[in-house]
This record gives C-alpha cells, structure tokens and sequence, in this order.
C-alpha cells in the first residue's frame, strides 16, 4: 500500500507517542482488514453465501470478511459492508425499540443502519446529513436495508436545534473529522491533510456537539466519535464540552482486547477522559477511532407532538385497498403520508418535521397515478414474503436478464395475471415485477440495473 505521510504528520505523532510511532506509521501502511454486518430485518438473515467463521466480537450481526457489492446478498439488503471500529459506535448508543434517536452526521448510513437494526426498526431514527448528494445515498441505503422507522433530513445541525431543543432520547455525533484513521483506507486523504485541516475540523465539532447538546433530552445519552486520531478533535473536544456544560458526564464503556483508554494528557490533564475509548490501528484490527459515551443529567419532559394532516383523501384510501386486495396479503392504513404523489407510511407526522427539509420519512410505497397506485421499490426491499400474494423465483439466466432490466418469459402463471409480484433470487425478495402474458415487465429501478 503506498501511503505517503507527511513530515508534519509524522512529527506530530511522534511528539505525541514517542517510540510507539513507528508502529502506528507502519500499520497505516499495511493492508487494512474489510468487514461486514447481517441485516436482521431480514427473513432468514443468516442465509447469505459468505463465510459467518470471523465474528467480530463486540458485535452480534459483524463478521470480519469481504463481501460482492454485486451478490443478491447485498442488493437485497442482506449485507453492509462496514469497516470493523466504526461497527462499536452504534453499539454504544444501544437504543431501544422505543427511543427516539438522532443521527446527527448520518451519511453514508453505515452507523443509521446499523442503529435501526439495533432498534428492529421500531421507535423513531432521526438521520440528518447537511451534503444534499451524501443524503441521497444515505437514503439509498436505508431504502436498500429495508428500514422502515427513519426520517432522512438535509439540514444543518444549527437549523435542526432550532426545531428539535430537548427532543431526543440518544444522539449519535459521528463528527466529520480529518480523516487520520481512516488514511490506509483512502491514501488520497493524506494529500489534503494539514495542522490547519485539523483545527478547522474541531472547530467546526465543537459547533456541532454544542448543537447535539440543545436537542438531547434530559436523561439522554449522546455518543461522540470521530476516525480521527488528533487530540484537538477527540480529547480536547470532549474536555472542551464537559466543561461547558456541568450537567454533561462522561460514562464508562466496556473496552474489547485491543480498544484503549482515551488519553487525558492530550485532553488537559482530565482524568475523566480515560472512560472515553481509542483504536489505533497498530493494536487494534480496524481503523483508527476515538469514541466516547456522555449522559446529561436531569428528568425529561413530555415532548408533545402536535401530528400533521396526512394528506390522504377518500379516492387515494379507495385505491390503496384496490392495490392491497389485489397484491397483498394486509392493508397498509396506519401513519400514512401522501407528499405530492408519493405514498408514506410515515415513521412520524409529528408536525415539526414540516419545518424540515425531508428527504424520506419512514417508508416509501409508491405513488399515485391515474387511478392506480404504482409500488415503490422500498416498499418490496421492506416486504416479507408472507405479505405478497404472488412471488415469482428468478434463475440464474432470468436474474441476470432481469438485473439488466430485461423483461422475462415465464410459463403461464394464471394467478399472477395482471399483478404486481415480488420478484427474488435465492429466496430473497429485490424487485416489483408486472406480470401479463406470460412475461415479467422489469420494473427494476434504471438507476439499479447492472
């Protein structure tokens, strides 16, 4: 790997860790270890075609291993891949199926996922990301793993606290940083390494976290973590914010083989700051990472929710059950949300989020045209296949064809006629098909097709 580090950097870091920097210079220059998580929102979920013999040992759902972006396995949402440190931040968040979380710097959604799973897709994840472009695969992937609780945002952290103060139960701040940790995985980020980079980063954190503060609840926990290892971003950050703010702690965290303590020295002499965690990538198998868990004090109140009108008028009811009778084995009739043409079943109509710029909320089932309505691809990658009346198993030859966007011959298959059917390879359900004469019309997503 040909990882060229600056003077400036190698200077910094062996002020900082005296003998140990060689090691740590040598390690980002060796080949990082690839890993992956299990979506278990799926049916099945651990019938996938990769080895499951490397688990990684923090996590229930990561195993250490690569996978093929273009494999059934991961286009239908069976698998993420996920660098290893970063799988430990969402386990510390550790939300419940009834917490209402935010995910502050979401994208590209491995951490958002990786918390919907962690919640079974129940409760509310907020996942916000200021980069237009970056929400849009943030939201691409969410669609892709089947998540149903999460409202995608495209905001700024200032114009999300002004909406949100004292709303939330747990917040992860997974802060856009230098980028230290991550330079084996990406040796084009050294390029633009600098002191100054760095500086600019922990300013900008210190904007954000302060944001995170004003809209965690009482009670609430809030999780910092950086790919960084620069103490101005990671130590002196969080000793920067505890004092700040009497009524945040830090909270002590289990540390795996390998994780070290953060470092107080580079936090101004705070002892506290040892409950805070490292992982730098000459101990530890993974990127480098600083994490740490905060707890602000007090007693939540009751947030009220003032629930927006859904849109949903008498003619689009009546053509949601003609759809659900002719396709489906239930009736999609609670929290839905009718946007323009498009159909939600909103994982929130709390009112504030109309102040929002929205790029999903919850669930996409399709939209409304002349007197139909046409499903959304979400709506199938969400779907079990209990609740279809009619799929159709793809071959090897059909999945290839129809991954293309070609349309299928199939033998007369009377009860599909005129239908929309779950179309799936290897049993696992990843696109709408319209079935009629004896052939499957590729509804797959162009955007999709290989």
């Amino acid at each position: 790997m040909n990882v060229e580090l600056s003077t400036d950097f190698k200077d910094k870091y062996s002020e900082l860790l005296g003998d140990r920097a060689d090691k740590l210079f040598e390690a980002i220059e060796s080949t990082s270890e690839n890993s992956f998580r299990l979506n278990p929102l799926k049916p099945d979920f651990r019938n996938v075609s990769v080895s499951l013999d490397r688990p990684i040992p923090y996590s229930k759902i990561g195993y250490y291993g690569d996978i093929d972006g273009n494999s059934i396995d991961h286009i239908s949402g069976y698998l993420y891949s996920q660098e290893p440190s970063a799988m430990y931040v969402s386990e510390l968040l550790n939300p419940t199926k009834s917490d209402v979380v935010l995910d502050l710097c979401a994208a590209p959604g491995s951490k958002t996922t990786y918390l919907a799973n962690i919640m079974c897709s129940k409760g509310l994840l907020v996942s916000n990301e200021i980069n237009y472009k970056r929400a849009k695969v943030l939201s691409s992937n969410i669609e892709r793993m089947g998540i149903t609780n999460t409202i995608v945002t495209n905001n700024s952290p200032k114009d999300m606290e002004k909406t949100f103060e004292g709303y939330f139960d747990k917040i992860l701040v997974d802060a856009p940083c230098s980028g230290e940790g991550m330079f084996r995985k990406d040796p084009e980020s050294v390029k633009y390494w600098s002191q100054d980079y760095v500086e600019q980063c922990a300013n900008r954190q210190k904007h954000i976290l302060e944001s995170a503060y004003k809209m965690l609840k009482p009670g609430g926990t809030l999780v910092y973590s950086t790919c960084t290892f620069s103490p101005e971003e990671n130590e002196q950050n969080i000793d920067f914010f505890l004092n700040s703010h009497p009524d945040i702690s830090l909270q002590n965290v289990e540390k795996y083989p390998g994780m070290e303590n953060g470092m107080p020295a580079w936090g101004n002499n705070n002892p506290e700051l040892t409950k805070a965690l490292r992982m730098f990538p000459d101990q530890f198998n993974g990127e480098g990472h600083f994490m740490c868990k905060l707890e602000k004090s007090g007693t939540p109140s009751e947030i009220r929710v003032k629930p927006i009108n859904s849109g949903v008028k008498k003619e689009d009811s009546k053509l949601i059950d003609k759809f659900s009778d002719e396709n489906l084995t239930y009736t999609p009739h609670t929290n839905l949300l009718k946007i323009n043409d498009f159909l939600f079943q909103a994982a929130s109509l709390d009112n504030k989020f109309k102040k929002l710029h929205v790029l999903r909320n919850g669930l996409k089932l399709g939209e409304f045209k002349k007197n139909r309505l046409e499903p959304d691809i979400a709506m199938i990658l969400a779907a079990k296949p209990d609740d279809l009346k009619g799929i159709y198993e793809l071959d090897d030859s059909e999945y290839k064809k129809y991954l293309h966007g070609e349309t299928v011959m199939v033998a007369d298959q009377p009860s599909f006629s005129n239908k929309w059917i779950g179309v799936s390879f290897q049993g696992k359900l990843f696109s709408w098909g319209r079935y009629s004469n004896k052939q499957i019309k590729n509804v797959y997503p162009k955007g999709l097709r290989r």
